[in-house]
């Protein structure tokens, strides 16, 4: 959800880059580089992390899925990716919902 608002951050052999959503182009000389990207808000979330090797060849593409709820890490991979936590959403979402729904439940079978 806020990742409308803030964008992904990179981190390649520890140096930031800033990123934009959707497809980006950043120059990196032949070699082994590790990448890390996160996003930035009140404290780094999302965090996933890849080694790529662009020594023989151009270097492969990247894909990065932020996660559902900002406590877990995002997923990051050579392949499309999906976003992690759809579960832990799933339960911060329903679970309030379903102890409104007994507790005004409850008090509609008491009241009657």
């Amino acid at each position: 959800m806020f990742g409308a608002f803030i964008q992904p951050r990179a981190e390649i052999n520890g140096h930031p880059v800033n990123l934009r959503w959707g497809p980006n182009t950043v120059a990196a000389p032949p070699g082994v580089h590790r990448i890390a990207i996160h996003m930035p808000w009140m404290w780094k979330f999302g965090r996933a992390e890849i080694t790529v090797d662009n020594t023989t060849g151009p270097a492969p593409t990247v894909y990065y899925a932020m996660p559902y709820v900002n406590f877990g890490p995002g997923a990051i991979g050579l392949q499309p990716v999906s976003s992690p936590g759809l579960v832990y959403f799933l339960l911060v979402l329903v679970l309030p919902l379903l102890l409104v729904v007994a507790c005004c439940g409850g008090a509609a079978l008491l009241g009657n």
